[in-house]
């Protein structure tokens, strides 16, 4: 009888745990206190293929002095894996952003959700009865299908999912531009306004936890009105010359996820853009045409197969006048805005901001840049991972910088050409004896250093891999797998902030070394990329979307690329080893 009497205490406490640690009950305030009085569920295809969902949701309260201090929406589970970036914000300020705590649930199985914290303001306006109406995005990827040439399937969660029931839930569907829509069998009412067709129902009320998802088929009047692909990684480099004139050159690898041949991509460049200019792989110059003064689009001339990967390389100049503000003779503020232009989710963002020669950098956002001293220039640098236009923040950036730099390289080109001179001339009355040239060399032990710290990079990348797969058949706790994972991922970010100083280093050995650390980056963003591919063909394959025989053809093709860039990365590592 006790044995049966301690078994149920341990029992019933281990439930109240449970319970005490869920993330559902430490975030969601009760459903019963908030009454949903409308709630507008917009879906917008984006070229490229991502997918928008904007929820804007008036909530009031149903009694009197209620404490509401958030609010949970989310969607089936099944877009968990396609979910790339969630925020919230004020829906008459979009500077007046929200908190968000993601995958924070809903209180039931089968849905993610995302917990919107209110900040005092928001909670006393709710407490004394009134209304508030907030917006919650969600941006997606790999949702929209190219399966046959010019036709595409947006697969998209119909409603959003909430705790309580909402008095009206009304749906829009905004295809793209020159798009026609294809009907199905939900009945959505069509309206056609400036080149676009609106889908739109009302669901009235909508019930609680709804997980109803659907298909909207459009196509495209030609080949380049829309296109689906993958952006591997975004390099940009920013550089500001002596006379405060500001040029970029962005380098863009991306993947054709379109089922047919793509002859031109769409460009969205920062806002002052001019003089633009685009080169492919090998530096042959493409054509580039403005197509929208007013968002600054381009239309690159660049041919692309289905899962084609290319590279190609975007030239452009900045009004000065509007990014750099002289604030006194010997200081700049320069003032940026980096990722407005982005239609797309480069999954590695990077950017380099070269200085004039001679400045030195006073501020920066410390916590986002690093920076580089080197005898005459100062360099920052940023990596960020599946940034979106979303994420516009503006940075500042002010550096001192004395005019007389200005003459500071014709000066010392001038005074080397004397000296030379004057070598020559001294030698030239001189007897000739055989002249020993000395070569510059990348010192053994940095490249011992690079070679075995890469090595260290694979080791920790295939434990991660390990343990994720160990953590997936249960084989180690999920907790034991979140610690590892994290103290793994801790010494991966140690070891690509080192590995990135010591390529530096190396690439200023000479265009030999300049040359195989780029081919090795190349290699190593292909990798990647391939990596993605298999497994977003596993998931495709797992939910029934593509067959088993297109499943195995996309599999052996992307098996074949991986080995190959295994082979070209080992190459170059043994290279170096020698």
């Amino acid at each position: 009888m006790k044995k049966a009497t301690l078994f149920l205490l341990i029992f019933f406490l281990s439930i109240g745990s449970i319970f005490l640690l869920s993330p559902h009950t430490t975030y969601a305030t009760s459903p019963s206190q908030i009454q949903v009085d409308r709630i507008d569920h917009v879906i917008t295809p984006i070229y490229g293929g991502i997918l928008l969902i904007n929820d804007t949701i008036k909530i009031s309260p149903t009694t009197e002095n209620a404490t509401i201090e958030n609010f949970s929406i989310g969607f089936p589970l099944k877009y968990k894996t396609n979910l790339r970036f969630s925020m919230a914000y004020n829906a008459e300020d979009f500077n007046e952003q929200l908190d968000v705590i993601l995958d924070a649930g809903l209180g039931v199985v089968g849905y993610y959700g995302v917990t919107v914290v209110f900040p005092n303001e928001v909670r006393d306006l709710l407490y004394n009865g009134q209304p508030y109406t907030f917006t919650v995005i969600f941006i997606f990827s790999d949702l929209i299908d190219s399966s046959t040439e010019y036709t595409f399937t947006v697969d998209f969660p119909l409603y959003p999912s909430l705790a309580q029931n909402a008095s009206t839930c009304n749906v829009t569907v905004i295809l793209p531009k020159n798009a026609n829509y294809t009907d199905n069998d939900f009945p959505f009412n069509t309206t056609q306004k400036s080149e676009r067709y609106y889908l739109n129902y009302t669901e009235s009320p909508l019930q609680n936890f709804a997980r109803m998802s659907t298909k909207v088929n459009f196509t495209s009047k030609t080949k380049d009105d829309f296109a689906c692909f993958s952006v591997s990684k975004l390099s940009r480099e920013i550089t500001i010359d002596t006379n405060g004139h500001i040029s970029l050159s962005e380098l863009f690898l991306l993947k054709s996820q379109t089922a047919f041949t793509v002859s031109n991509i769409r460009l969205q460049l920062l806002k002052d853009g001019s003089d633009v200019s685009a080169f492919d792989e090998q530096g042959k110059k493409l054509n580039a045409e403005l197509l929208e003064n007013e968002t600054n689009t381009y239309e690159i001339s660049l041919n692309l197969v289905e899962n084609q990967s290319r590279s190609f390389r975007v030239v452009y100049d900045l009004f000065g006048e509007n990014h750099l503000v002289q604030q006194d003779p010997q200081s700049y503020m320069l003032t940026l805005s980096l990722s407005e232009n982005l239609q797309m989710i480069p999954q590695t963002f990077t950017v380099k901001i070269i200085f004039p020669e001679g400045a030195v950098v006073k501020s920066f956002p410390q916590r986002t840049f690093s920076i580089q001293r080197g005898v005459f220039q100062e360099t920052l640098f940023l990596s960020l991972f599946n940034i979106t236009w979303l994420q516009n923040e503006q940075w500042s950036f002010t550096y001192s910088y004395a005019i007389f730099w200005a003459s500071f390289r014709p000066t010392l080109w001038t005074s080397a050409l004397v000296i030379i001179g004057s070598i020559i001339a001294f030698a030239w009355q001189r007897p000739k004896a055989p002249v020993s040239v000395s070569v510059v060399l990348v010192p053994r032990k940095t490249l011992n250093e690079f070679v075995e710290t890469y090595e260290d990079k694979k080791k920790i990348l295939s434990e991660l891999e390990q343990i994720k797969q160990k953590a997936r058949k249960g084989k180690i706790s999920r907790r034991r797998y979140k610690v590892r994972k994290i103290t793994l991922e801790n010494r991966l970010s140690s070891l690509s902030k080192k590995l990135a100083d010591l390529q530096r280093g190396i690439m200023s050995g000479g265009a030999k070394y300049a040359d195989m650390m780029r081919r090795l980056e190349v290699a190593e963003t292909e990798l990647d990329n391939i990596e993605a591919d298999i497994r977003r063909i596993e998931v495709r394959f797992k939910r029934g979307e593509i067959s088993a025989q297109t499943y195995r053809r996309l599999l052996e093709g992307d098996l074949q690329r991986r080995e190959k860039a295994r082979i070209t990365i080992d190459g170059l590592i043994l290279r170096l080893r020698e």
